[in-house]
């Protein structure tokens, strides 16, 4: 079957190279062919610069209706502001954080549909439901039809119960509805008055916050993922709090009414204990910084290292191991690559990242060792360099896997590339491939066993704490530093013990290379 291309070819003539085309609103954009219609990593970076490009493209052309929503969204969060700055009318701040909520997602839409009316601010006023007996009246003396003059009060007497004059008699003739809307209003201009300067929002110091993360996720000092989370967890933060509120005016209040709202959503079932103290984590992070830079004069008391006001215990998770029998079944039904990924995790406790990461440097071939630290916290002083002794099988598979470069990486894909990697792109979405994951997936689904990937070092982890000669070595395998005074013998185990604890490991997977592989080592 011929590969569809998302890109046009044009043949280049004389000495011009041909090129990859793309006509987009009217306009045509031009990018490298590289060698010629045939240079497959020249089509791939093409069509990659292409769609970030394109997503450039697109967030700067209007989309439908987009200042109708602008101003819907514009007074809705001034509701919020007023409401976070005082505090009382948690109805209106519950209804304003739905409204942004539901006004943001259906703008996001590439198409957006015309602003609902029930989602405007004017709309929040509308003469509220009355009771069913009411409605049925008003119903009646609406169909009533008088020419002339309107009718005098003895007109009503057959339409309306008796039992009912005294409660319409009370009746306040004006519309509740249009009294709050005036004092809505009059709030409002008094903030429009009193505006916070823009570059004082909790808006702009976030995306002040992040783009300091993702600059030092460039620089290799944390990861896309983290990124990704801390922009996650910081934009529900400010959505709650309100994107045009000062942060001068942060108090521990808000942070305590945050609290409680993540408690509620924990109790709701909307995300667990883990998630809700996570996010917590990240505004407290976020908080401390802005005090740090000194755009905050103190910091709330409830923030205080020794207080406990903002706790949220973490949902304990359920730990899932593999069987014996499971890694039996697995193993032979692999791929040598895939098999390489599995012996790789249970024989070094590596992630799909330690993996990808694995680079030639690290491996002493001769020897039949890897020593490294975990990709995750290598920047990590007190995290422990571990020399990890190969099983014969996994030694013979990384050679036979292995590049064919003097330096970098040990493993890549078929395209030349890391088996894994993540980034966050110009629209803050988290962009992944993990190759790693992919094969292991494929063989699930061959074999019906449904556990995650991540369980594979734990299955070793755990099988090291159940044994009581090697049970201080569980941190030490899967490359973590000491928790406490107490944990830190475990780093000074003499090396010949923890390549006995590995020897036993591969017994009791049943992992032993055959003699022509002993051979072939």
């Amino acid at each position: 079957m011929p590969r569809k291309y998302k890109l046009t070819w044009q043949p280049g003539s004389g000495r011009n190279p041909g090129r990859w085309r793309k006509k987009y609103k009217r306009k045509a954009y031009y990018f490298s062919g590289g060698r010629g219609k045939s240079d497959r990593q020249a089509y791939e970076t093409a069509l990659a610069e292409w769609e970030r490009l394109k997503l450039t493209i697109d967030a700067a052309l209007p989309k439908p209706h987009q200042a109708h929503y602008e101003r819907a969204i514009r007074e809705w969060e001034a509701v919020l502001t007023w409401c976070r700055k005082h505090p009382g009318d948690d109805e209106m701040a519950h209804t304003a954080v739905e409204k942004l909520d539901r006004l943001r997602r259906q703008f996001a839409a590439v198409k957006p549909i015309p602003v609902p009316r029930e989602d405007t601010f004017e709309a929040h006023f509308d003469r509220q439901p009355c009771p069913p007996e009411f409605a049925e009246i008003f119903a009646k003396l609406d169909s009533l039809e008088f020419p002339g003059a309107p009718p005098d009060e003895s007109v009503y007497s057959d339409v309306i119960d008796p039992s009912k004059h005294d409660f319409l008699q009370k009746l306040d003739p004006s519309d509740p509805g249009q009294e709050r809307s005036r004092i809505w209003r009059d709030r409002l201009d008094v903030m429009n008055r009193s505006a916070t300067p823009e570059d004082q929002t909790v808006g702009v110091y976030v995306e002040q916050f992040i783009a300091k993360k993702k600059a030092s996720a460039s620089a290799g000092q944390l990861t896309a993922g983290r990124v990704y989370a801390l922009r996650l967890h910081l934009t529900h933060f400010r959505d709650w709090v309100g994107s045009e509120f000062n942060v001068v005016d942060i108090k521990g209040k808000h942070l305590d009414d945050y609290h409680e709202a993540l408690l509620e959503d924990v109790g709701a079932k909307k995300w667990s204990g883990t998630t809700a103290a996570d996010r917590l984590g990240s505004v407290k992070t976020f908080v401390r910084w802005l005090w740090q830079i000194e755009a905050m004069p103190s910091l709330p008391r409830n923030m205080d290292r020794d207080s406990q006001a903002l706790k949220i215990v973490k949902t304990l998770p359920t730990i899932v191991t593999f069987t014996k029998q499971e890694i039996a079944t697995l193993l032979p039904e692999a791929s040598d690559r895939t098999k390489l990924y599995i012996l790789l995790m249970l024989n070094c406790g590596m992630t799909q990242k330690d993996i990808s990461d694995l680079d030639l440097s690290e491996v002493n071939w001769d020897a039949g060792r890897i020593t490294r630290k975990r990709s995750k916290t290598k920047n990590h002083e007190n995290v422990p360099i571990v020399d990890y002794p190969l099983w014969p099988e996994t030694l013979r598979l990384l050679r036979q896997e292995r590049c064919k470069r003097r330096s970098g990486r040990v493993l890549l894909n078929e395209k030349g590339n890391p088996l894994w990697y993540e980034e966050v792109g110009d629209g803050g979405k988290l962009k992944k491939n993990d190759n790693v994951k992919s094969a292991f997936d494929r063989l699930k689904r061959k074999t019906g066993i449904e556990k995650p990937l991540k369980s594979l070092k734990k299955t070793s982890a755990s099988l090291l704490r159940d044994n009581p000669k090697y049970t201080s070595l569980e941190d030490l395998f899967l490359g973590h530093a000491p928790q406490s005074m107490s944990d830190k013998h475990y780093a000074k185990a003499p090396q010949s013990l923890f390549d006995d604890a590995i020897a036993w490991l591969g017994t009791e997977f049943d992992i032993a290379a055959t003699e022509d592989d002993s051979e072939q080592s």
